[in-house]
């Protein structure tokens, strides 16, 4: 086979593939899969401080994710429901647990904390309305990362508790900041 024939039948297998894939893709026939439950952010939002500069003062070394429900205004039933979410994704994670801290954002600290004591309160600082109502994933650096919206629905929450924790457990998993 002459060196022209190679280049040329060369040109060809490399060629054939991408005019398949840019056809496909600008035809519509490629329907792009989706490996994660939650909404993932468009643009960056700084919930909480960056855990892994040297300037924090963090006593939770460990702690390489949050689960933040962003409340509204007051904690009513759908708030208390998404408190119950928290407390018992925490409490199914295992050994994981020390990976995860659930916290809960307000403006001030809600009455019903009380009965959830593996949640935390942080003051909310003027966070996008966006995520109120809202459980939300945030990695280490504390970006906002998968948003849930709480529903009124007891049996929509223990699917979305579901997804929650298979969407965090996959993100535990490929971590690798504490390696």
């Amino acid at each position: 086979m002459s060196s022209r024939k190679f280049f040329i039948l060369f040109i060809a297998c490399a060629a054939i593939p991408l005019v398949a894939a840019q056809l496909s893709l600008s035809m519509g026939w490629f329907q792009q899969g989706s490996t994660n439950k939650g909404q993932w952010l468009q643009h960056e939002i700084q919930l909480l401080p960056d855990a892994s500069s040297p300037a924090a003062n963090n006593a939770d070394t460990n702690v390489h994710w949050h689960l933040v429900y962003v409340q509204a205004d007051v904690c009513d039933h759908q708030c208390e429901q998404a408190l119950f979410t928290l407390q018992q994704l925490y409490s199914g994670m295992g050994r994981k647990q020390l990976k995860i801290k659930p916290l809960v954002m307000a403006q001030q600290q809600p009455e019903q904390l009380i009965k959830f004591p593996a949640i935390g309160w942080r003051l909310e600082h003027g966070v996008a309305s966006e995520l109120h109502n809202q459980i939300v994933i945030v990695n280490q650096r504390g970006l906002a990362l998968l948003r849930y919206p709480v529903v009124d629905n007891p049996e929509r929450m223990r699917e979305l508790a579901k997804d929650i924790r298979t969407d965090l457990l996959r993100l535990i998993n490929y971590d690798r900041s504490s390696a």
